[in-house]
């Protein structure tokens, strides 16, 4: 017995040495401060400035953030950081003439490593629009199943809205990544466009798709009830306004009472479905300025990639969706479109993301955030649910049953 309780002292002893050598190999953090500066580019001379800005700090390896708000010369410091790499955002709103407008600006992946450092963020306006993606349903159900994803667009504000003509289409590259391209357009302002992989238009002739304010549409992939064909899907997507159906295909069924959306721009890469990635796309709804013109492609400089050029100023909404937090730097859109990103982190889940409610008018129509930051604006859902918080549905369509 005295032999193993010496060699109990001994191993105790060990055990605490090799403890009290941790414990001095660990290095003191000493908070340091930042400064940032913001500058505004862009904006008209009658959009009314913020009176300040909101400035995040975002340690994402550390799950760290100091959040502050600038002075009326659009400064601020901020003490208490921990050394690392940082996204910072800077957002703010006014209001006038009946609009609401935004501001936001970023600097991603910056190193905050000593006090005393000043970063300039230069942040854009844009208007607020009235159709936005109100749900984005993308990652599937289990057994792999990923022809139940949907887009629901809704009208937001308080005037009618025609969806005729409406673009929605996946900007490039397919999956956040780290990967940056140098586009190739005509008029050498590569900054001035999104870049579309592909893009579906709704028909009609300009007053045909009327959608009243707290209105909303769904675009199916497949318009069918999933919940029948695959029961871990979590929607009936056969109330579906439109579809994007292949035409020379005959996998999937066409639903007849859906209108059927017109793939304008493709390069033949769609076999039975548009079905756009698992993992997270960005995405974005416009009105062309122009007929879209099928070999109207540009491409990066060094690569094969072929995508359809479509101004900022044509795009009324656009969401950047990631694989999960540690993408959300890796952005494929401009930050004056969306600042953030939105994620459900896992796939073939039944979730999907959809916009918080930021307040709800005396008549009980829904008034969705919609700040151009994805972070902010969006929610992530246990399961994807068709018409959430109950909007209301077109005359037009005849075929809906709740």
């Amino acid at each position: 017995m005295k032999k193993y309780f010496l060699l109990a002292i001994v191993l105790l002893t060990a055990l605490s040495c090799e403890q009290f050598k941790q414990v001095a190999e660990i290095v003191e953090v000493t908070p340091i401060s930042a400064t940032v500066k913001i500058s505004v580019s862009g904006a008209d001379s009658d959009i009314p400035l913020p009176a300040s800005y909101t400035v995040r700090f975002i340690n994402y390896g550390e799950n760290f953030e100091i959040s502050r708000s600038t002075d009326a010369s659009g400064n601020v410091s901020a003490d208490g950081l921990i050394p690392g790499v940082y996204t910072v955002t800077a957002t703010a709103e006014s209001a006038g003439g009946g609009f609401t407008y935004y501001f936001s600006g970023s600097l991603t992946n910056i190193n905050i490593l000593t006090s005393g450092q000043t970063f300039n963020i230069n942040v854009v306006s844009s208007r607020a629009g009235a159709l936005i993606f109100k749900e984005i349903y993308f990652n599937g159900s289990k057994g792999y199943y990923f022809k139940d994803q949907f887009y629901e667009i809704y009208n937001n504000s308080d005037a009618v809205q025609y969806v005729d003509g409406m673009g929605i289409g996946n900007i490039l590259p397919a999956l956040a990544s780290t990967t940056t391209y140098n586009w190739e357009v005509p008029d050498g302002k590569p900054e001035n466009y999104i870049y579309l992989a592909s893009i579906w238009q709704v028909p009609g002739d300009g007053d045909d798709f009327p959608v009243k304010p707290g209105e909303s549409i769904i675009i199916a992939q497949i318009a069918q009830n999933h919940t029948a064909i695959k029961p871990t899907s979590p929607v009936d997507l056969s109330g579906a306004e439109f579809e994007t159906f292949i035409v020379k295909q005959s996998v999937n069924p066409d639903n007849p009472n859906a209108h059927n959306m017109i793939l304008a721009f493709d390069k033949g890469v769609f076999g039975t479905q548009w079905l756009v990635t698992v993992f997270g796309g960005a995405y974005a709804i416009f009105f062309p300025d122009s007929e879209i013109d099928p070999n109207g492609w540009v491409k990066p400089q060094g690569m094969s990639n072929q995508a359809y050029p479509i101004p900022i100023d044509c795009v009324v909404d656009a969401v950047e969706i990631v694989n999960n937090a540690t993408k959300i730097n890796q952005k494929r859109m401009p930050t004056s479109l969306d600042a953030g990103a939105t994620y459900t982190g896992a796939t073939y889940n039944s979730n999907s993301v959809s916009r918080k409610i930021r307040e709800t008018t005396k008549d009980g129509r829904h008034i969705y955030m919609d700040t151009n930051n994805s972070s902010d604006d969006f929610q992530i859902n246990n399961e994807a649910m068709v018409r959430r918080n109950n909007p209301g549905v077109p005359s037009w369509n005849t075929w809906y049953k709740k």
